[in-house]
């Protein structure tokens, strides 16, 4: 059930380019690869990044790949 809820508040509180910039985070992929992958700059992908780290309340990267496995995998 809680992975259910946190499921829900990923894709709610992330708007589709979040969610697609943080499943490329979640694949090991760099900015500059998840940039040319989206055809964005990589400081777009900066932005984005900022916005969920602060939206999921994650501290960076790593935490951020986590919760997307974690998340998917139920």
């Amino acid at each position: 059930m809680i992975t259910q809820m946190s499921n829900r508040i990923f894709v709610e509180s992330l708007t589709p380019r979040e969610q697609q910039v943080a499943e490329a985070i979640s694949r090991g992929l760099s900015n500059r690869q998840i940039a040319q992958e989206f055809g964005i700059s990589t400081e777009t992908v900066k932005r984005h990044l900022a916005s969920i780290y602060s939206k999921l309340a994650l501290p960076g990267r790593v935490a951020l790949a986590v919760h997307v496995i974690r998340t998917h995998a139920a």
